[in-house]
């Protein structure tokens, strides 16, 4: 019977020569095509089955490469700064700010100085530059004056544009959030002119009594306002927003911190005792740094009984 295996033979090369144009069209590669022939003639039979299954498995595979360890889950070909050799010295060279301004480098003082402005948050450094007005090194301490006179400005702005961005959504609860914080933390300092704080201490309590007014303000404008009123000596208003913290949250350690500094502050030792004694029935877990006032308070009111 040769005209069957002729027949065989003949549909066998038609099947590996359309196999193999099908791969070099999904594989957009000539050569593709070429190396499926050539294996499923070689390997008669075996050959399609064994191309098949590697195919199956390619599909079905991620794609292997070291891409996610340099490039990270997100990356910008823009971004040039990836491209940029590291500053080993600015790296290893580091020393708290403190000690900067002791070392005998007066160069070094001054490019610390200068290299606060470029931290992500240099309200938090503005102490430092405030010290360093003072150093016995002229320059840096002319540098220091520049740096606190731009941190100036930059705050200038971020109110501004805070101010703006709320204003033209007056709904936006995350915009009210941004400004308010940003109005407390500037007026935690002085950085700014004690008129211009005057005027956003107004601004302040304007927008925190406007967010006061919701059901539920939130837990961090609540802490904020109340440190306010003790600053500017309202010891009742602190409280009630104290009573009104701790009834909208009462898991929350901050509102009993609160709490203790209020009646600490209004000098209310009954209300202290009595805050004290319903701190058992809370459901609050209170950390290290709360629990060492909470006995120091405690044992002060058994020392009291006893005399």
């Amino acid at each position: 019977m040769p005209w069957f295996w002729a027949v065989v033979a003949g549909l066998y090369l038609f099947f590996s020569l359309l196999y193999a144009w099908l791969a070099a069209r999904q594989g957009g590669s000539l050569q593709k095509g070429a190396l499926w022939l050539v294996v499923c003639l070689a390997l008669p039979g075996v050959g399609p089955l064994l191309l098949w299954r590697c195919d199956c498995r390619s599909r079905r595979a991620a794609p292997e490469d070291y891409r996610v360890f340099y490039r990270g889950s997100e990356f910008c070909p823009e971004d040039l700064r990836r491209l940029q050799p590291p500053d080993v010295a600015a790296e290893t060279d580091r020393v708290p700010m403190e000690e900067a301004l002791q070392v005998s480098d007066r160069a070094y003082r001054r490019r610390m100085v200068m290299q606060l402005l470029d931290v992500e948050d240099p309200l938090v450094y503005l102490p430092v530059l405030r010290r360093a007005l003072a150093n016995e090194d002229g320059e840096t301490s002319h540098y220091a004056s520049v740096a606190i006179m731009e941190l100036r400005r930059k705050v200038q702005q971020q109110l501004d544009e805070a101010e703006a961005r709320w204003r033209s959504a007056p709904r936006d609860a995350e915009a009210c959030a941004a400004w308010e914080e940003l109005l407390y933390r500037v007026l935690q300092t002085d950085l700014l002119e004690q008129d211009v704080r005057e005027r956003l201490r107004t601004r302040y309590l304007a927008l925190t009594d406007r967010m006061l007014r919701a059901d539920r303000p939130a837990e961090g404008c609540l802490h904020r306002r109340i440190a306010m009123e003790l600053q500017r000596g309202q010891a009742a208003r602190a409280q009630r927003l104290c009573t009104r913290y701790l009834a909208l949250y009462p898991d929350s350690e901050q509102a009993v911190q609160d709490q203790l500094a209020v009646c600490v502050q209004a000098k209310n030792g009954a209300g202290l005792q009595r805050f004290l004694r319903s701190l058992r029935q809370r459901p609050v877990l209170l950390t290290a740094p709360t629990l060492a006032w909470v006995r120091a308070f405690r044992k002060e009111e058994s020392s009291e009984q006893r005399s």
